[in-house]
């Protein structure tokens, strides 16, 4: 009787444990802002919710002229591009499956682009130089703080400074919008 009573104990334990376990690598492991409002199991509604983001504008976007890249293009398109790749790649919890190769590849590319760039706003400089100093980490090692820090700067600015209609931010910039 006391044999069954221990084993029976032991069982409840250990379920417990497998419980705490998986809980706990869930929430260690995955991005949650990026799930918070989509649906996990249909990436074409998830493609569609970013899609109708990028359509209503409610803020009004910064002027071209604010930034200049170094390949002479203007600073939203930038934004907006840089931003559909890091939901792309590291949305939806995929930051810990990221090929890092990839990874590296778009922050040499933003890297490129930032070299040269004209910017008249103080806050917007403060922010693309975050933008800079992350992009380089994510080029030296395999970061993913790094590569989730630069997913919420471009998340951010894509809102501020593009001016779309979605309300949720990480407040990682310094530019607030006008």
């Amino acid at each position: 009787m006391l044999i069954k009573s221990m084993g029976w104990k032991i069982g409840v334990l250990i379920g417990g444990l497998i419980i705490i376990a998986l809980s706990t690598s869930y929430f260690l492991f995955f991005d949650h802002h990026e799930t918070a409002n989509t649906n996990l199991g249909d990436d074409s509604l998830q493609k569609q919710n970013i899609d109708e983001m990028n359509e209503n504008v409610v803020n009004p976007p910064a002027d071209e002229s604010v930034v200049t890249m170094g390949n002479g293009k203007d600073g939203h398109q930038f934004i907006r591009t840089y931003h559909n790749f890091y939901n792309d790649t590291l949305g939806w919890g995929r930051l810990a499956t990221a090929d890092y190769n990839l990874q590296v590849e778009k922050a040499k590319e933003i890297l490129q682009l930032l070299d040269g760039a004209v910017i008249t706003n103080e806050k917007i400089a403060e922010d693309f130089y975050s933008i800079k100093k992350t992009a380089e980490i994510v080029v030296e090692k395999d970061d993913r703080e790094a590569m989730r820090k630069l997913h919420r700067l471009f998340h951010d600015l894509d809102i501020y400074f593009n001016g779309y209609d979605y309300k949720q931010t990480f407040g990682v910039t310094k530019y607030r919008g006008e």
